[in-house]
């Protein structure tokens, strides 16, 4: 199979596109809701659930962009070591790539903060990660892949 790190970066980008289509959805559901309480029945979404989920939508979205990111690095280092199996952690697949491509330093500590953010989001670690906006985590993992070839098989 040939990658693309262009279709990479559009996979990012639809994430993003997601969140910003799904936190519309949100809003307005929230604002109708306020407006005509009638509208949410039976075991749909309360207010507060409406609440909690507009405040962890950023989150969530984090987690699913780093879901695209870590795969696209791992099909490259599988391409570059020939070895269809290789699954190293994303910490080492940071450092392999970034190695590999000469990744310039501040790039590649990018990268890291949005996977220690995605860690404690979705892992609930004790990492210390620094806040980050959806819009600044795609940049900087699209930053990272960059660096990538353009095509891998």
């Amino acid at each position: 199979m040939t990658y693309s790190r262009f279709d990479w970066h559009g996979e990012i980008k639809d994430g993003e596109r997601e969140y910003q289509a799904a936190q519309f959805a949100v809003d307005r559901l929230r604002d109708q809701a306020k407006a005509s309480p009638d509208i949410l029945i039976g075991d749909g979404p309360t207010p507060k659930s409406l609440g909690n989920a507009a405040c962890n939508l950023e989150g969530t979205y984090l987690v699913r962009l780093f879901a695209v990111f870590e795969p696209a690095l791992r099909s490259y280092e599988r391409w570059r070591h020939n070895d269809p199996y290789l699954s190293p952690a994303a910490t080492a697949l940071i450092d392999a790539t970034g190695s590999d491509r000469k990744i310039a330093d501040n790039v590649r500590a990018g990268a890291h903060a949005v996977r220690r953010l995605r860690n404690a989001r979705a892992h609930q670690a004790d990492e210390e990660s620094e806040p980050l906006t959806l819009a600044e985590a795609r940049s900087r993992l699209a930053r990272f892949l960059g660096w990538l070839p353009n095509k891998w098989e």
